[in-house]
């Protein structure tokens, strides 16, 4: 039997049809699998603090919360006390409701331990914080 080695093989051609269904499942599993949050921003000012004239109930001294290490203690009235403490903090916020309350961080500590001080004395009725070192010129 003789073998006919001149016949041109046929060219098989990829079909791209599981490459596009792969795609789509590929797509389909990441929109599924995303979760679209909205962000929670923080409303902060970017101007200086304006210069007006203060009432004389606000000319009394602010409260100073120094925030010096990210470990969850804040130093308030040469003390140490915890930030989760919610009882020390309420019994403090009560006794100064009308005053202004300072929070002051060393470079170090992040921004989220920042917040959770802030949180805590807003949960417990301050109503008038303040970030000291927002407007100082970080080359000084």
């Amino acid at each position: 039997m003789p073998l006919k080695l001149d016949q041109p093989r046929k060219k098989q051609l990829v079909s791209l049809t599981p490459l596009i269904d792969v795609v789509f499942i590929l797509l389909l599993f990441f929109m599924l699998t995303s979760s679209f949050v909205a962000w929670r921003t923080l409303d902060t000012p970017l101007a200086a603090p304006s210069q007006e004239v203060l009432p004389d109930q606000d000319k009394q001294d602010p409260l100073l919360f120094e925030l010096k290490a990210n470990d969850g203690r804040v130093w308030f009235d040469n003390q140490f006390i915890s930030v989760q403490n919610s009882d020390r903090i309420r019994d403090i916020v009560q006794q100064n409701k009308d005053r202004l309350f300072v929070l002051q961080a060393e470079d170090s500590v992040s921004l989220q331990s920042l917040m959770t001080l802030a949180d805590q004395l807003k949960l417990q009725g301050a109503e008038k914080l303040s970030i000291a070192n927002a407007f100082n010129d970080p080359q000084s």
